[in-house]
C-alpha cells in the first residue's frame, strides 16, 4: 500500500509561527486514545541537563495525591487524581567514540519536523554535536497505532557528517517517573505528579516492565522489541546491565555520510488492578508480545495509516478559500481523534494525551464540545465515550447519597475514575449542570443514531438518575406571586460567577433533562425497564410539574435572558479599561472580586441559546448576544467558538468569522500562550461545531434535520459528511446553494431553510438553492 502525502495535511516546522520547544512538544505529539507521547529531545530521558517536558501518558492511568486544606469540611475530596507521566519511549542513548550522551551534554538542534496527519507519522531531523565537535544527524520517525491501540513505533537513523568512528546506540528505559524541568504558576496547570514503581520482568528475551502506582493501585505491562531483520549488520543485541536492567544495544563502525537505521515497536498494556497486574503479568505480557512479534515498523505504520485514511474519508471538513483555517481545522480533528478513549472506561482528558495540564481529568468538555463530532462521524466511538458515564453511574449515585440526597446521580465535575477530585468546589463541584450536560449528550447521540439498544440498556438510566438529582437539589417555591421550581446555589458554565441562584443555563438544561426522563418513561412504560428502575407515576408527575414551572430569569426591561437571578443588580466590569497584561483575569483578580461584577469568563446564557434554538427568535438571540458579548473576556478556550455560532445565527457575519478564526487557531497558533501544557481538547471540538452548527447552520431537533447556511464571504465552499441514523450524507455548501449526496444508506430527508430535500439510493444527489 502506498499513501501519497498531501501538503494540506502536513504540519511543517518551518511553517509554524512559534518554535518554542515546549510548544513543539505538544504540537508534535502522537496518540491513539489509549496512549499519547509528547514530542521531545530524544537524548533527554531523565537527564535534567535538557530543559523539556517529555513523557508517555496512558488514558486513565493515574495516581492520587493528598489535598491540603486550610479548613476542611465534610464532603471535601480527600485526594486529587493526576495522570501519570511515564518514561519517554523516544529516549535513545548514543555513544560516539569516547563520548556518551547520557554522561556529557550533546548539543541538539531541531532541523526539521513534519507531522503527516494523513498517516499519523511524525518525521524529525536533529543535528547533534558532541563536546568534541563530532556532528551527526539523527532522523526520528514515530507513530501511535490506530489499528492496534497498544502499539507505538519509533525508528532512528544515524548519519555522521564529519567523522568516522565507533558508534553505539543503547535503548534502555530504567525509570518510570519522567523528570521534567517544567515549572508553571498557572492555576490551571496541575503541578503534582503521580508516583510509580518500575519492576523489570526478567528472562523474556526483550525488555519488559511492570509499572505500578502507589495509591491508586493500578498496574500495566510495557515491553518493546527491536527489529533485528532491519539491520543485521550492525546486530542489535539484547542485554542486561550491572543493575539487572534490560535493554538493547548495537555497536558499529560509522562512516561519514553513511546511514544506519534502528527501529523498535512498543506494546503498552491495558490498565489492570495492581493485584491482577502482578499475578497475571506473564499472561498480559504474552498477549502484548502478539502485537509486535513477527512484524515491522513499516507494516504497523501502514496498517495504522489505513485507519487514518478511513477517518479522513468520513470526518474531514474541506474549506475552499481559506488555507490557513483549513490546516488549523484539520489539526483540530486530528488531535480529537488521537485523544478519544476507545475502551468504554475512559473519556477525553481536557488536554488530550499531550500533557498533564488539568491533571489529565475529564470534564463536561467531552459531552458538550466534542461528542457531537463523534456522534455525527464516528458513532461507535461516541458510544464508547458515553459508556464511560454509564460505567461511572453508580459512583455518581454514591456521591449524591454521600452529599445528602436520597435519590439521583451527581456526576463529578473533575475526575479520572468517576469520583470528584476538585478541591475548589465553588468552580468545581457546584457546576451541577454537568448532570444535565451528560443527559443532553445521551439524547443528542440517540437523535443522531437512533441507537435503541443503547438507550434502553444504558442511556435511559443516565437520563433518569440525573433527572432525579434535580428533583432532590431543586425545590418548589413562590416568586413574584407565582409557584416556581428553582435551583439555587449553583455555578453555571461561567466560572467568574459562582454559587448563584437560578443560573439560566443550568435551569434550562435541567428542564430539558426532566423532560427527557418524562418522555422516555412514557416510551418504556409497558416494559420491564421502568420497573427495573423503580419509576412511579407519582415521580414522573412531579418531574413534569418541575419542568413546567422551572424558573428562567428574564429582564423584561432589557429584554434579555438573565444569567442568573438578580444578575442585573451587579455593576458591569469595564473590560476595555483593563490592561491587556491582566488577562486572563483569573490569574490576577481574587475570585470574590470577579463574582461581584457582571463579567463572564466564557459563554454561559449564550450556550442555552445555541443548544435550544427552537422558539428562540433572531431578535432575542441578537439581544442576548449584544448584552453578553461586551462583558465576556473569553478567558476560556471554549468561549469563542460558541460566540461564533451565536453571531452566525444572529446574522453578524464579521463577528462570527472573527471569533471562529480565533477559536480554530487556538493551539496551532498558540493564541492562549499555554499550548505548551497540552492541547485544548474542548476547543478542538467547539471549532468543528463552529463550522457545522454555525456556518452550515445545522440543527437536528429529532423532528427533522435542517441546514441554514451562512458562509463567510471569503469561503467558496465547505463540504463534510454526517451520519444520520443508518445513512451518511455528503454536504457541499456554496454561497447560494447546497449539494447533498447520499454516500451510504437507503434514504435521508433534510431541510435547507424551509425546502425539503430527499435523497435515496436510487436518486442519491440533489441540489438546492437558498
Amino acid at each position: 500500500m502506498r499513501i501519497e502525502q498531501s501538503p494540506e495535511f502536513q504540519i511543517h516546522l518551518q511553517n509554524l509561527r512559534s518554535k518554542e520547544p515546549l510548544f513543539l512538544e505538544t504540537i508534535y505529539n502522537v496518540g491513539n486514545g489509549h496512549l499519547g507521547v509528547r514530542d521531545s529531545n530524544p537524548l533527554q530521558g531523565n537527564n535534567l541537563d535538557y530543559i523539556g517536558s517529555p513523557g508517555l501518558f496512558i488514558n486513565g492511568f493515574f495516581d492520587y495525591n493528598d489535598v491540603s486544606y486550610g479548613e476542611k469540611y465534610t464532603g471535601y475530596p480527600e485526594s486529587d487524581q493526576v495522570i501519570n507521566r511515564l518514561l519517554d519511549p523516544r529516549y535513545i542513548r548514543i555513544r560516539v567514540g569516547n563520548e556518551d550522551s547520557a554522561v556529557e551534554h550533546f548539543k541538539v538542534e531541531n532541523i526539521d519536523k513534519n507531522l503527516d496527519m494523513q498517516t499519523g507519522l511524525l518525521h524529525e531531523m536533529f543535528s547533534i554535536t558532541t563536546p568534541e565537535n563530532r556532528n551527526f544527524n539523527l532522523v526520528v520517525e514515530s507513530f501511535a497505532s490506530l489499528s492496534k491501540q497498544n502499539v507505538y513505533g519509533i525508528r532512528y537513523s544515524i548519519i555522521p557528517t564529519n567523522f568516522d568512528d565507533d558508534v553505539e546506540i543503547i535503548k534502555l528505559h530504567n525509570y518510570a517517573n519522567q523528570a521534567t524541568h517544567q515549572q508553571n504558576e498557572d492555576v490551571r496547570v496541575n503541578q503534582s505528579v503521580g508516583q510509580m514503581q518500575l519492576d523489570f520482568i526478567p528472562d523474556n528475551g526483550q525488555p519488559s516492565y511492570l509499572i505500578t502506582t502507589f495509591r491508586s493501585q493500578q498496574g500495566l505491562i510495557l515491553t518493546f522489541q527491536a527489529n533485528e531483520n532491519l539491520a543485521p549488520d550492525p546486530k542489535i543485541e539484547y542485554f542486561k546491565d550491572e543493575n539487572n536492567h534490560y535493554g538493547y544495544r548495537s555497536k558499529y563502525r560509522a562512516k561519514r555520510g553513511s546511514q544506519k537505521n534502528f527501529e523498535f515497536l512498543f506494546a503498552i498494556g491495558d490498565i489492570h488492578p495492581l493485584v491482577n497486574a502482578r499475578v497475571y503479568a506473564d499472561q498480559y505480557l504474552s498477549a502484548l508480545d502478539n502485537y509486535i512479534r513477527d512484524t515491522t515498523f513499516q507494516s504497523e505504520l501502514m496498517a495504522s495509516a489505513q485507519v487514518w485514511q478511513t477517518f479522513w474519508l468520513h470526518s474531514d471538513v474541506k474549506i475552499d478559500g481559506d488555507p490557513q483555517i483549513q490546516l488549523c481545522l484539520r489539526f483540530n480533528l486530528f488531535e480529537l481523534n488521537q485523544s478519544a478513549g476507545r475502551d468504554g472506561y475512559t473519556s477525553i482528558p481536557a488536554k488530550g494525551l499531550t500533557g498533564n495540564g488539568y491533571g489529565g481529568h475529564f470534564f463536561w468538555d467531552t459531552e458538550m464540545f466534542m461528542l457531537a463530532f463523534f456522534s455525527y462521524t464516528q458513532p461507535q466511538l461516541a458510544k464508547k465515550l458515553l459508556m464511560f458515564r454509564y460505567h461511572t453511574l453508580n459512583i455518581a449515585k454514591e456521591q449524591a447519597s454521600e452529599f445528602g440526597l436520597s435519590k439521583g446521580a451527581m456526576y463529578a465535575w473533575w475526575t479520572i475514575n468517576g469520583y470528584e477530585s476538585s478541591s475548589y468546589w465553588l468552580a468545581g463541584m457546584a457546576q451541577f449542570h454537568i448532570n444535565a450536560d451528560i443527559a443532553f449528550a445521551v439524547e443528542q447521540y440517540y437523535t443522531i443514531t437512533g441507537d435503541d439498544d443503547f438507550l434502553e440498556k444504558y442511556g435511559f438510566d443516565i437520563i433518569l438518575e440525573t433527572a432525579r438529582f434535580w428533583m432532590q437539589y431543586g425545590n418548589f417555591t413562590e416568586l413574584a406571586g407565582k409557584r416556581c421550581f428553582v435551583i439555587n446555589k449553583v455555578t453555571g458554565p461561567d466560572e467568574y460567577s459562582a454559587l448563584v441562584d437560578n443560573n439560566y443555563y443550568t435551569n434550562v438544561m435541567a428542564q430539558f433533562n426532566l423532560r427527557l426522563a418524562i418522555k422516555y418513561a412514557d416510551k418504556f412504560k409497558q416494559t420491564d425497564i421502568t420497573s427495573r428502575l423503580n419509576v412511579s407515576e407519582k415521580e414522573i408527575e412531579a418531574m413534569k410539574e418541575a419542568a413546567d414551572l422551572m424558573y428562567l430569569p428574564y429582564d423584561k426591561e432589557k429584554k434579555v435572558k438573565l444569567q442568573f437571578q438578580d444578575f442585573e443588580q451587579l455593576p458591569p466590569m469595564h473590560l476595555d479599561q483593563i490592561d491587556q497584561s491582566l488577562f486572563p483575569l483569573l490569574l490576577h483578580f481574587h475570585p470574590l472580586m470577579l463574582y461581584r461584577y457582571q463579567v463572564n469568563k466564557q459563554a454561559d446564557t449564550i450556550m442555552a441559546d445555541i443548544l435550544f434554538p427552537k422558539g428562540n427568535t433572531k431578535e432575542q438571540l441578537e439581544a442576548d448576544y449584544d448584552f453578553y458579548e461586551p462583558i465576556t473576556t473569553h478567558d476560556s478556550s471554549l468561549s469563542k467558538a460558541m460566540y461564533a455560532i451565536a453571531a452566525s445565527r444572529a446574522g453578524k457575519k464579521k463577528q462570527s468569522y472573527d471569533f471562529f478564526s480565533q477559536a480554530v487557531k487556538t493551539d496551532l497558533l498558540d493564541l492562549h500562550h499555554n499550548t505548551q501544557n497540552g492541547i485544548h481538547a474542548g476547543s478542538l471540538g467547539a471549532a468543528w461545531q463552529g463550522v457545522v452548527y454555525g456556518f452550515a447552520g445545522v440543527v437536528n431537533n429529532a423532528a427533522h434535520f435542517s441546514l441554514e447556511p451562512k458562509l463567510p464571504a471569503a469561503w467558496n465552499s465547505i463540504s463534510f459528511k454526517l451520519r444520520l441514523h443508518h445513512n451518511e450524507c455528503l454536504f457541499t455548501i456554496y454561497q447560494n446553494e447546497v449539494k447533498i449526496e447520499l454516500t451510504s444508506g437507503k434514504a435521508c430527508e433534510v431541510y435547507v431553510y424551509d425546502q425539503k430535500v430527499r435523497v435515496t439510493s436510487q436518486h442519491p444527489k440533489e441540489t438546492c438553492s437558498y
